[in-house]
């Protein structure tokens, strides 16, 4: 049974330094098997969850070219808090 995906974004996190939402949402379509844009909305909300309840935070942005449109992207790590809820709820090793 595979990780949720807002579990699969924090392990991703967790992994590195940092890393923009783009190189995350690219993770985890090939993860998941997923593609189109309901699917990278949804992911980008997944974000904005993440980044609202403290578990993550941004760290930078830029504009960028996506599709066509200019967009806003962030980068994202993982907060201290992140990380220690995520050992708590046993998605990392303590």
């Amino acid at each position: 049974m595979k990780l949720h995906q807002k579990g699969f974004l924090l392990v991703a996190l967790s992994q590195v330094t940092n890393l923009w939402e783009q190189a995350l949402i690219a993770q985890t379509f090939v993860e998941y098997g997923l593609a189109g844009a309901y699917s990278e909305k949804t992911l980008r909300i997944a974000l904005d969850e993440l980044s609202a309840a403290g578990l993550i935070t941004r760290i930078d942005q830029k504009l960028a070219q996506h599709q066509g449109q200019q967009q806003l992207q962030f980068r994202y790590q993982l907060s201290d808090f992140g990380r220690l809820r995520m050992i708590d709820t046993g998605l990392l090793a303590g």
